[in-house]
């Protein structure tokens, strides 16, 4: 046995709300693609076919 002290914590606890949950079946909008998405993906697109969006750091726009 080591005689370092040991450590203490507490148990993780969930969060008492839900998961936002959206509609089941729906399939990414791009024409073709037949994608299902999930029920968590608050998004028109699957991952492959979301537009770029361009992240803000510091309050400038990055070109």
């Amino acid at each position: 046995m080591s005689d370092r002290p040991s450590l203490g914590g507490y148990t993780l606890q969930g969060s008492e709300r839900p998961s936002k949950a959206y509609a089941k079946d729906r399939v990414c909008r791009e024409p073709g693609c037949q994608t299902r998405l999930s029920i968590y993906n608050n998004g028109k697109y699957c991952f492959q076919h979301e537009p770029m969006a361009v992240p803000r750091t510091r309050g400038k726009k990055i070109a």
